[in-house]
């Protein structure tokens, strides 16, 4: 077998940060499966990803795909035959697929119900670059992107693309794999850096080394390594610390295929802004790396990554500067305003910012906010008149010129102004934090009150936007509902500050907000049960710590439905049960049970003495009534009983026809197994393990 390198490289203009991994990865699962399908057997194929580039490479790829025998099936028997004659729909198959009635018998497919014409072909190997070049411009037009372009060179073309593709190398070692896509045929010339490189025929062999002459770096997670060892040279040589930052050198290294780091100076005066206004600037802004003193203190020094080595760094250097510092002029401008008007006087004015079309405005929600931590201050455990303060103020930093400028900086910038309006310690806090956990991976606060906070906020934008019908699809979630409801999962599931509130308890307590508001939005019943499904399905597809998504899942399903993180207990506690012996026949006895009582449809919980005529029956029901008067609270305790009814549950099953003929008996014995499916749900679906 003859064996070549293969080489896949799509050159665009510069494509977003962040984007390109995705269709990198995307690219390389679509080439490896269409290999695997056509049974071409490649070693690992290794990606290079750059803002200006999809690069596939395999050192050693099969010229020739092998020959193989195909299996032909066509019709049935019986329509392929009658009267021990080919039918016409016979002889039409056999002609379409290029064979005769000679080379088909009949055969039974396996499963024994019927015979069906089949035939075996043997099917000569294809050449692996016509495998790949038909298959490319179908896969190139699937890889996943947030939005297309279509662009022109004088003629019309239909495909898109997120950029404007500029060239396409393909080959398998000499010879070019002929395909076009976008207006571009593929070939054997690649592009260097824009700067310090230039155009050539790319080496096959290793196209990384050819690239790195060029002053590319297509390897991601060595540029990504280039950037964080530069980052802390230039630290060492600054005298400073750097402030990790691990999103923000993702996103420098999707920005450039040459980096080098540049070490710039802000003025010092503003070292008197908060080290987040600071912070957010050069991140957000500027995309520049924070650092601290030797005290920890911030420091003026921060660092920028360019995708060119320039001969004149300095230079360089002292464009970031004018450019961090006009903006930080602008940040510590707000900054010396936003204070001489209180939070408290701004509240009125987010009556006047809408909250989303159809919903209202901020100021109604922040009433909603207010009456569901009053309403529920026991439950989360906070001080009703502290919490009532902290919603009252709690958005109205988005009336800041600081906030306005920096929009990141919001809860943040409502914590230090009311530090500075001489609310508690307790109430800052809480506004500082009331947007925590912002994302799936965030802390969450140690604040009580802007934990309930959160509560009310991502339950009332839940119910808000379900009510006009703005539902995450498969693909799209553009409100974040997903990540509001993972939020909600977190502050409700964690055991470190428990909220003793079901689910349907805090929706309800939101609807309630939502329905006594003078608005013509009603939540509905309906609406509540969607929501609810839509933040337990994402609860379920979650990774949880100590269960399993089976437990969770029985948790879930107990009879009466109990605050989250009582059900992350009972999931932990089902989990090592499940893997018991007594879990495994208990999780089975549950499972024909369940089965049983649905196929029976309604059954009584009116259990007759007299009608218990078989021993083993009996002494179930004396077990069960016994469980059923003990039963304890402790869900440990619980599933400790339930685990010792085992024996009495199987000596039912091997002696008792359920199902009996006589209609008395067998309504009783479906009664005892009902009343035995109660008990146990009221810890949990135990037939879900």
């Amino acid at each position: 077998m003859s064996l070549k390198p293969l080489l896949i490289e799509i050159g665009t203009e510069e494509i977003p940060a962040g984007v390109a991994p995705r269709m990198g990865a995307a690219l390389k699962e679509a080439v490896e499966k269409l290999l695997a399908d056509a049974n071409v057997a490649v070693d690992t194929l290794q990606l290079g990803v750059t803002p200006r580039r999809l690069l596939l490479h395999v050192a050693a790829c099969p010229v020739m795909q092998e020959d193989r025998e195909e299996v032909v099936w066509g019709p049935p028997e019986h329509v392929a035959y009658k009267d021990g004659e080919p039918t016409g729909a016979a002889i039409g198959f056999a002609k379409k697929s290029g064979m005769s009635l000679d080379d088909f018998e009949l055969a039974d497919k396996g499963d024994g119900k019927a015979r069906y014409m089949k035939a075996v072909r043997s099917v000569a190997g294809r050449p692996v670059a016509a495998i790949i070049a038909e298959a490319m411009p179908a896969i190139l037009r699937k890889l996943p992107s947030p939005k297309q372009m279509k662009w022109n060179d004088g003629e019309h073309r239909d495909d898109a693309f997120i950029r404007p593709i500029r060239w396409i190398a393909a080959r398998i070692g000499g010879e070019v794999i002929d395909f076009s896509f976008a207006g571009v045929t593929s070939g054997k010339i690649s592009r260097g850096h824009r700067v310090h490189g230039s155009s050539g025929e790319i080496d096959v062999n290793d196209p990384f080394a050819w690239l790195e002459s060029q002053s590319v770096v297509a390897d991601r997670a060595k540029r990504l390594t280039d950037i964080s060892s530069q980052l802390n040279k230039a630290a060492d040589a600054a005298g400073v610390e750097l402030v990790e930052d691990a999103d923000l050198l993702e996103e420098v290294a999707d920005l450039t295929e040459w980096p080098h780091v540049i070490t710039g100076r802000y003025d010092e005066d503003f070292l008197r802004l908060p080290e987040e206004v600071s912070r957010i600037e050069l991140k957000h802004h500027q995309r520049c790396f924070s650092t601290r003193d030797a005290d920890g203190k911030m420091s003026n020094v921060f660092f920028a990554v360019a995708n060119i080595a320039s001969k004149d760094p300095s230079a360089v250097a002292t464009g970031n500067e004018r450019v961090v510092n006009a903006r930080l002029a602008d940040a510590a401008f707000y900054f010396d305003r936003d204070p001489k008007e209180t939070l408290d006087a701004r509240v009125e004015r987010l009556s006047e910012i809408v909250f989303q079309d159809g919903l209202g405005m901020v100021g109604d929600q922040v009433r909603r906010m207010r009456g569901f931590v009053l309403d529920n201050a026991t439950a989360l455990g906070v001080d009703a008149n502290s919490a009532q303060r902290a919603a009252y103020l709690c958005k109205s930093d988005l009336t800041t010129g600081l906030v306005g400028e920096f929009p990141e900086l919001q809860g943040y910038m409502g914590g230090i102004y009311a530090r500075m309006d001489g609310e508690s310690a307790e109430v800052a806090e809480a506004i500082a934090f009331h947007y925590a956990p912002a994302g799936a991976d965030d802390d969450l606060s140690p604040n009580t009150i802007s934990r309930a906070l959160a509560i009310a906020e991502r339950a009332d934008k839940l119910l808000g936007y379900f009510h006009i019908g703005r539902i995450p699809t498969a693909s799209a979630d553009p409100f974040g509902l997903r990540r509001a409801a993972i939020g909600l999962i977190r502050l409700l599931a964690d055991d470190g500050i428990a909220v003793d509130l079901t689910l349907s308890k805090v929706l309800d307590e939101a609807a309630k907000q939502w329905n006594q508001q003078r608005v013509t939005i009603h939540i509905t019943k309906e609406t509540k049960s969607a929501v609810a499904e839509f933040v337990r399905e994402r609860w379920l597809g979650m990774t949880g710590s100590g269960y399993s998504r089976q437990a969770l899942e029985a948790a879930l399903h107990a009879a009466v439905e109990l605050p989250f993180h009582q059900s992350v207990a009972v999931a932990q506690l089902l989990t090592g049960f499940a893997d018991s012996e007594a879990g495994q026949a208990a999780a089975a006895a549950n499972k024909r049970i369940a089965n049983i009582l649905k196929k029976a449809g309604a059954v009584s919980l009116e259990i007759d003495r007299s009608l218990l005529i078989e021993v083993a029956e009996q002494n179930l029901y004396d077990k069960l009534c016994e469980a059923e008067q003990e039963f304890p609270e402790v869900p440990e305790h619980q599933l400790n009983v339930l685990a010792d009814l085992r024996e009495a549950v199987d000596g039912f099953f091997d002696d008792v026809m359920v199902m009996a003929e006589e209609e008395k008996l067998r309504a009783n014995r479906l009664a005892l197994l009902a009343r035995l499916r109660g008990l146990f749900l009221r810890l949990a679906d135990i037939s879900r393990l």
